[in-house]
């Protein structure tokens, strides 16, 4: 249970507003030529993220998503013949923040050290990586970063959501006639 809520957990950053988005891809490459996909690994989807995130659940919801967004901007899934190739990692850190609080509770009581808190937060990343199959090099991979709850709340709208966050830049607007 906690390995499924940990990779949820990630997804979920993809639909909060801090999230960071980098994407990068070849701008010599013309996209509007890309029309079909699969994944990666003989188009059998596959897993590659850590072993402690591995959740079945999780993973064809992520599936799921990439393949729905994917669809909804003109690409077709194709097992046989497919333009790109499709992959994802994801990453999760734990990690603490502590802030400081000044109380004014007593104004002729001074404290020379502020009260303190100690916040645990999830710092989780996906990358989505496309790889041209004719020419066998990779052609776009963006990377949402992103903050979060340690009880985020991880339904299919969400991850869905988030996938889009993710791949909001792709087919990118230049391409090699500009």
């Amino acid at each position: 249970m906690k390995q499924f809520l940990g990779i949820l957990s990630l997804v979920f950053i993809l639909s909060s507003c801090n999230v960071k988005v980098n994407s990068v891809y070849d701008k010599s490459q013309d996209f509007s030529e890309y029309k079909t996909f699969c994944w990666l690994n003989g188009c059998e989807f596959a897993f590659t993220g850590p072993t402690y995130l591995n959740d079945s659940l999780l993973r064809e919801g992520i599936k799921d998503a990439i393949v729905a967004e994917l669809i909804s901007k003109g690409l077709t899934q194709d097992d046989n013949n497919p333009d790109l190739l499709i992959d994802f990692h994801i990453t999760m850190e734990n990690e603490t923040s502590v802030v400081y609080h000044h109380t004014d509770d007593n104004a002729y009581e001074f404290k020379p050290f502020p009260d303190r808190e100690i916040i645990n937060y999830l710092k989780g990343t996906i990358v989505i990586d496309m790889v041209d199959k004719s020419h066998a090099k990779m052609v776009w991979r963006s990377e949402a970063i992103g903050y979060m709850d340690v009880n985020p709340d991880l339904s299919p709208k969400n991850i869905r959501k988030g996938i889009a966050i993710t791949l909001k830049n792709f087919p990118p607007k230049e391409t090699k006639d500009q």
